[in-house]
C-alpha cells in the first residue's frame, strides 16, 4: 500500500482534552438536554475482551485498510508486505483505546449521522482474535467507529451500536505516517532482530566472492578496557581501526529503509543471488543475513533481511559503505566513511 492510500488513517493530530471540556462541547451534538451528573464509562467494556487475547488490529479510513498481525513476538504490517512495526506504538495504541473513557453523547437511530459517526473519513479500528485469516467473523473481538474531531471533541461508537461517546482522545495522534508506507511501521532495516541484551555485534562478515572482509572482536579481559577488533582479509589477519569499525556498527543500527518491496520478487531485485551478503553475529541472539543487491536503474539497492524476511530499498549512493573494502578499516590516513552515522540523532 502506497503512502497516499493510508494518509487517510493519519489525518491531523488531535490534543487531548478534559472531560470537562467535551461534556460542554457534546451537548451541542446532543438531540436532547443532557443532565449535569453524566456518568463517565469506558469506551469498550472490559468484560468484553475478557479470556481473550489481542493477535490483529485493523484500521480503516476513506476506503483504504490497513491489517497488522502478530506473529512469533513481533507486529508486522501486511499491507506493508509484512514489514515490522514498532511493537510499542502498536501496544500503546491498543491500550490507549481499551483505556479510552466518554460520556453519552445521545443514543439513537439518528445519533450517528449528526455526530459524524457515519461520515467517510470515519476512522474504524477493530481487535482481532488469532483466527483473523479464516473466521467468517474475521474473529473481531470489538470494532469501533471515531469520526473526526470537531473542535476539541472527538466522538466515538461501537460499530452496531447507536450510543455515541464524546471521548477523552483521538487515536488518529498515535498513527503518525511521516517516511513511513503505514502507520506504526519500522523502517529500520534491522527492525525485528535486537534481542533484550543488545549492545553492538562481535562478529560481522562481508561476503563478495574474492573480496570478503572478516571483522571479529572479543570481550575484554579487564573491565574498563576498550574493546578492539581484527580483520580477516586478502589473506592476511591485522587490528581494525576501532572508531572504522564502530562506524560501520552504526550504520547498520540506525539504518531506514525508503520503500518495503515484495519478499517474493527478491530474486527479480538482484537478491537471490545477491551482489553480497552481510552475515551479522551480535553480542546476543544468532547470527542473521542481510543480502544487499547491486544498484538498479532506479538508482537503488535492495536489502533482504533474512531474519525477518522484510525487502526494502535504499539510496544506491549507500552501497560503498554497506559493502567496505578492507582498507576502509585499517587506512590510518583520510576521513572515517561513517562518521555522519556516529553523530548524534
Amino acid at each position: 500500500m502506497s503512502a497516499g492510500r493510508v494518509s487517510a488513517l493519519a489525518l491531523a493530530c488531535i490534543a487531548t482534552a478534559s472531560l470537562a471540556t467535551l461534556i460542554a462541547i457534546q451537548r451541542g451534538c446532543a438531540p436532547r438536554a443532557m443532565a449535569d451528573d453524566l456518568a463517565v464509562e469506558r469506551l469498550v467494556d472490559p468484560e468484553r475482551l475478557a479470556g481473550h487475547t489481542t493477535a490483529a488490529l485493523t484500521l480503516e479510513s476513506q476506503g483504504a485498510a490497513v491489517t497488522y498481525l502478530r506473529a512469533k513476538g513481533l507486529w508486522r504490517c501486511r499491507e506493508a508486505f509484512g514489514a515490522v512495526c514498532v511493537t510499542e506504538e502498536v501496544e500503546n495504541l491498543i491500550a490507549s483505546v481499551l483505556d479510552t473513557r466518554g460520556v453519552l453523547t445521545c443514543d439513537g437511530a439518528e445519533c450517528a449521522a449528526r455526530c459524524g459517526i457515519d461520515e467517510p473519513d470515519v476512522l474504524r479500528l477493530a481487535l482481532h482474535g488469532a483466527k483473523i485469516l479464516t473466521a467468517p467473523d474475521r474473529d473481531t473481538l470489538v470494532e469501533l467507529a471515531f469520526a473526526p474531531s470537531r473542535g476539541n471533541a472527538t466522538f466515538a461508537a461501537a460499530v452496531g451500536s447507536e450510543r455515541v461517546l464524546s471521548v477523552d482522545r483521538d487515536p488518529r495522534a498515535l498513527l503518525d505516517t511521516v517516511n513511513r508506507p503505514a502507520p506504526l511501521v519500522d523502517t529500520r532495516v534491522l527492525a525485528g532482530c535486537f534481542a533484550p541484551g543488545f549492545a553492538g555485534f562481535r562478529r560481522m562478515f562481508v561476503d563478495r566472492g574474492d573480496n570478503s572482509i572478516d571483522l571479529s572482536s572479543a570481550d575484554p579481559e579487564t573491565s574498563g578496557v576498550d574493546r578492539t577488533w581484527q580483520i580477516e582479509a586478502e589473506g592476511t589477519r591485522r587490528d581494525a581501526l576501532v572508531w572504522r569499525v564502530g562506524g560501520y556498527v552504526s550504520l547498520w543500527v540506525r539504518l531506514r529503509w525508503d520503500r518495503a518491496e515484495d519478499p517474493r520478487t527478491a530474486a527479480a531485485l538482484g537478491l537471490d543471488p545477491a551482489f553480497a551478503t552481510i552475515t551479522l553475529a551480535p553480542n546476543i541472539g544468532e547470527p542473521f543475513e542481510i543480502r544487499v543487491s547491486a544498484p538498479d536503474p532506479a538508482n537503488r539497492v535492495h536489502l533482504w533481511n533474512r531474519a525477518t524476511n522484510v525487502v526494502a530499498s535504499v539510496r544506491a549512493e549507500l552501497l560503498p559503505l554497506l559493502v567496505p573494502v578492507p582498507a576502509d578499516f585499517t587506512r590510518a590516513e583520510g576521513g572515517n566513511p561513517w562518521e555522519s552515522w556516529l553523530a548524534p540523532r
